[in-house]
């Protein structure tokens, strides 16, 4: 006779664990089948108003659907679809070892504008395909074996960030069986990665740019890189960096210099062309402008008593 521990199903039963992909939002439906446990009785005809995922650790039997039966051996995934009867005789003689997890998924239209939206559909067609399926290739399915004990661990010792993970590891679950699918159907995903917006792209142009801080920058050369206006320019520093371009150019080359001065042995006079400062006592007036002290001052200040002497 079948029986449970009702403490533990219920804290497997109480988890509430949503897995998001594009578009597609996952509910997984946890018991304490997800242990794996040998199965000593026929599981007569039965079926869940969920997916089900039969994953076989060890031993033999039989998965039966319909008229058709599908060999449950060690290695081996099935997928069972919603509303699908099916029935479980494990071997006498050497029975089934095997875990399971259910889940159900709904489209919301929720996802976010960068998520590949041709992703969830593809994902979600794979899915509602599936009446009762084993996943192709069993020896090499010893990775999603993994997913679900890290599954397993996360959930039984939580740590920091453990929910963040068991979300990741279930969606990992999930687009592989899928993928495992759909390639043993002889079909790929044909959609492309998506790319950054313009304004992402910028802000890569912008951070190589001041990392030109030795030489002589302009407001209109960098306008040119970016092919916009200078106004414009300055409005997308504002907005992203919080700053102007005379400002975030100053800060740059100050706080190259502040490093300089603290862990090098070179003049105050060298540091000011290093940062790109033609005039040493502008660079005085800037740094002490921004800094409220002077560079031989910041110096004496922050540098280590071992630091090498300073160069002429």
């Amino acid at each position: 006779m079948h029986s449970r521990d009702p403490a533990l199903t219920t804290f497997w039963d109480r988890l509430n664990i949503k897995v998001r992909i594009g578009s597609l939002l996952f509910d997984v439906l946890l018991n304490d089948n997800i242990v794996p446990r040998p199965l000593r009785y026929v599981q007569e005809k039965h079926n869940h108003a969920a997916f089900e995922l039969q994953f076989v650790w060890s031993g033999s039997g039989k998965l039966i659907f319909d008229e058709t039966e599908q060999i449950l051996e060690t290695g081996s995934i099935h997928l069972i679809g919603p509303n699908i009867f099916h029935a479980v005789q494990p071997d006498e003689r050497n029975p089934v070892v095997r875990s399971t997890l259910r889940f159900t998924f709904r489209s919301d239209n929720e996802n976010e504008l960068w998520f590949p939206r041709e992703e969830s559909e593809q994902l979600e067609a794979v899915l509602n395909s599936v009446t009762c399926c084993r996943l192709p290739a069993p020896t090499n399915q010893d990775p999603l074996f993994r997913l679900v004990d890290e599954i397993r661990s996360e959930i039984e010792t939580p740590s920091l960030g453990s929910y963040t993970n068991v979300h990741s590891l279930f969606a990992q679950i999930i687009v592989r069986v899928a993928r495992a699918i759909r390639l043993d159907n002889g079909t790929a995903a044909d959609y492309a990665m998506p790319k950054r917006v313009k304004d992402d792209l910028r802000s890569h142009i912008i951070d190589v740019f001041f990392m030109n801080y030795r030489h002589h920058l302009t407001l209109d050369m960098l306008a040119a890189q970016l092919n916009l206006s200078t106004k414009q320019v300055n409005r997308f520093l504002r907005k992203h960096f919080q700053t102007s371009f005379k400002q975030k150019l100053l800060d740059t080359r100050i706080e190259v210099a502040k490093d300089l001065l603290r862990t090098s042995g070179l003049s105050i006079e060298h540091i000011a062309g290093e940062v790109g400062c033609a005039s040493t006592h502008r660079f005085y007036a800037l740094f002490q402008q921004k800094t409220g002290m002077t560079p031989a001052e910041y110096r004496s200040r922050h540098q280590a008593d071992a630091s090498p002497p300073i160069l002429d």
